[in-house]
């Protein structure tokens, strides 16, 4: 099963902080909005990433993901807690810059799928 994780989702990714970090990238273009990966084969996943550190990642025709964000002021990183990760798979980060809806970017799932992220307008 494919557990789809972006952002930064293509956002995205190193050992940090628990929560945000006080010199964190500018992530408040995620803030309120929804991140959405296409795949080739048609598949799609929805990302929410949350001021308080936390994400939901709801992936077509899979479970739910959710977990917690960290940031450094260059790399953010998703630590999924729900479903825990297996182990062939591995957590997501990417570049924090700055995005705004609109903005679309390639992101590496935790299973190693590729899918092109787009910034959305709203939840």
């Amino acid at each position: 099963m494919k557990r789809s994780m972006i952002l930064g989702a293509a956002l995205v990714l190193a050992p940090l902080a628990l929560a945000p970090a006080a010199n964190a990238g500018d992530l408040s273009g995620y803030f309120g909005n929804t991140v959405v990966c296409k795949y080739d084969n048609g598949d799609v996943t929805k990302v929410y990433v949350n001021k308080d550190g936390s994400f939901k990642v709801v992936p077509t025709g899979h479970p739910e993901a959710t977990g917690n964000w960290t940031d450094d002021g260059s790399t953010i990183c998703y630590h999924q807690t729900s479903p825990a990760l297996g182990p062939n798979e591995k957590m997501v980060c990417n570049s924090s810059e700055a995005r705004k809806v609109g903005d679309s970017w390639s992101v590496t799932d935790p299973m190693g799928g590729h899918c092109t992220a787009t910034l959305t307008a709203g939840q």
